[in-house]
């Protein structure tokens, strides 16, 4: 199962609380991946604090700007799939901590 959550955030920034906030809905029914949706990329601080949570339990969470949802719309009008755009953050990810 994979987690989504929606930020609609216009004036304030996705900030570590919110990704502790998703690590917690993570239980084991919940599976270990999640992807926030947010309206801004999130700050340093937030990316620092996503990478520790990986590397404490192995929980990945992506985040994805409205951008990247556009994105996927595009994608799936010229008749691919959406979905590898998702593997493609995912395997950005695991690249960064090898």
């Amino acid at each position: 199962m994979i987690l989504f959550e929606f930020k609609n955030y216009h004036s304030s920034e996705i900030g570590k609380e919110e990704v502790l906030q998703t690590k917690n809905y993570l239980t084991a029914p919940m599976g270990k991946l999640a992807i926030i949706c947010s309206t801004k990329v999130p700050n340093n601080a937030t990316h620092i604090k996503r990478n520790i949570i990986y590397s404490d339990n192995g929980t990945v969470i992506l985040f994805l700007t409205k951008d990247k949802l556009i994105e996927m719309l595009y994608i799936k009008e010229r008749g691919e799939n959406p979905a590898d755009l998702i593997m493609d953050e995912i395997e950005m990810f695991y690249l960064q901590h090898e």
